[in-house]
């Protein structure tokens, strides 16, 4: 949801709560909004469930006076960064339920006092987010629901997957053990019985799933720390390799300010460059990180990934000069 939307509501609920008379035309006067907006607008409020009576014989639009909540005591900074969450962070391009996250703001926000909502609605107005690019997730949101489902439950599941690794759909029955958030997406955790070990499957690559009805044991001996390892994202193949790195100065700084990896370490050396080092398990998810600081990194070891950077660098010019030479045919 926009920021500008988000301040119009507040503002919205502020102008319903005061007790004063407001009809559309004047709602859309406080507002700066056309008519259309205001009825949008109450339509919004009454799906998240925070109802509205119009008042026919006045032509008038209040809350309902049952509306008001319990007090929950918030301070300033603290309904802040609630509708920072659920207003900015959470959007409905990151979570499957930003919906009834949406929905349970709204309500939240009915019984907060006026002068906060007022002094949230103002300082949100100079707040954003840009997101990072991701997978969507309005097409898995029922199926999210019911991937929690059966976690809560410990059900096991039947899914149909669309295997990049085999080319094609295949047929499966799993144990659902984490839903994780992590590389831009949506993943499953679960105990495949197909291949007798943990797997990894894309929520959106999810083609259908059913309910078996089957319980299972707790996977106690699970934990993300171990599945993961030293992968360098998500993916570790079995052999960790010592990664020693030299960034040159100008980009030494935007490096070195972020946490890419638990094992890393940093220092720089004379010159100002950063020498980055980590231990990682697998190559081939650090490799795309790598060439997208093109010629401001160099691989100083190992010798495998220096060659890998070597023969992916040789091919990104091999489709340079293909395409060049289209472009010019």
């Amino acid at each position: 949801m926009k920021v500008e939307r988000v301040r119009r509501l507040l503002q919205l609920l502020t102008l319903l709560r005061s007790g004063r008379a407001f009809g559309a035309d004047r709602l859309a006067t406080e507002l700066s909004v056309s008519r259309r907006t205001v009825f949008r607008d109450l339509k919004l409020l009454e799906t998240a469930g925070v109802p509205y009576k119009f008042e026919h014989d006045e032509g008038n639009y209040r809350l309902e006076s049952s509306m008001s909540l319990p007090p929950t005591h918030l301070s300033m900074d603290e309904a802040l960064a609630l509708l920072l969450a659920t207003r900015i962070m959470m959007t409905s391009t990151s979570h499957p339920m930003y919906r009834a996250v949406s929905d349970a703001a709204l309500k939240i926000e009915s019984g907060l006092p006026g002068p906060i909502l007022e002094h949230c609605g103002e300082w949100l107005e100079g707040l954003d987010v840009l997101q990072e690019p991701m997978s969507s997730v309005e097409t898995v949101a029922d199926l999210f629901a019911d991937l929690q489902a059966a976690l809560a439950r410990r059900e096991r599941i039947h899914i149909v997957y669309d295997s990049v690794f085999d080319g094609g759909e295949i047929r499966l029955f799993v144990d659902p053990v984490r839903l994780i958030f992590a590389t831009r997406g949506w993943y499953l955790i679960a105990w495949s019985h197909r291949h007798d070990e943990y797997r990894t499957f894309k929520v959106d690559r999810i083609v259908s799933m059913e309910f078996t009805g089957d319980g299972f044991a707790p996977h106690s001996d699970f934990s993300c720390e171990q599945y993961f390892g030293k992968a360098w994202r998500m993916i570790p193949d079995g052999t960790v390799y010592d990664i020693r790195l030299r960034f040159d100065a100008e980009v030494a700084a935007s490096v070195e300010e972020i946490q890419w990896h638990a094992t890393q370490r940093t220092r720089r050396d004379d010159e100002d460059r950063l020498i980055f080092e980590a231990e990682v398990d697998g190559l081939k998810e650090i490799t795309p990180w790598i060439l997208g600081y093109g010629e401001h990194v160099e691989v100083l070891s190992p010798n495998e990934l220096r060659a890998l950077i070597r023969d992916k660098a040789a091919q990104i010019v091999a489709n340079a000069q293909v395409a060049e030479k289209e472009a010019n045919a």
